[in-house]
């Protein structure tokens, strides 16, 4: 009788994999994520941890995201002339895919 190999780890093992390497290609520079729900955003790949990357954009109407910052208030500071900033936090799982982003054509 052989083991029992879960094949949806192993395929999320290798994902995870991908998603390390492109964050570490593409660290610091400014990209643009596609969410599984059609969602997409655009900011600066700040870091990166096992489980999700964390992006530098400005606090628009993201309410319904998670903000990390370092302390309230933080909340209320202004980047003059950019405009108050956040970092967002986007679980791999929910990444439909992610790269650098060029808001023109060549």
């Amino acid at each position: 009788m052989q083991p029992y190999i879960n094949q949806d780890a192993i395929y999320a093992e290798r994902d995870m994999d991908h998603f390390h390497k492109k964050c570490k290609k593409h660290l610091y520079q400014f990209i643009q994520v596609e969410l599984n729900d059609g969602s997409i955003y655009q900011g600066i790949l700040h870091s990166y941890d096992r489980d999700k990357m964390f992006i530098l954009m400005p606090k628009m109407d993201h309410s319904h995201m998670q903000t990390h910052t370092q302390d309230e208030s933080s909340e209320s500071r202004q980047f003059f002339p950019f405009g108050p900033f956040g970092l967002f936090g986007f679980p791999f799982f929910g990444i439909r895919r992610f790269g650098p982003f060029f808001p023109f054509f060549i």
